[in-house]
């Protein structure tokens, strides 16, 4: 698998966001909640194109 670097600039809402779904989802910090939302957003994709996460 190809490691990636993903870049987020966030405003103070979005920074106040993430602090509640980290609380609401007990991930341990931001890179993990990051992680785990593109897990989810990828398989939502692969699902919606018959299996392949790429594309």
């Amino acid at each position: 698998m190809t490691t990636r670097r993903v870049v987020l600039q966030l405003n103070q809402q979005q920074s106040e966001l993430l602090g509640r779904a980290l609380a609401a989802t007990g991930e341990r910090d931001v890179q993990a909640l990051v992680k785990l939302a593109l897990r989810e957003a990828a398989a939502k994709r692969a699902s919606a194109n018959g299996g392949s996460a790429r594309q």
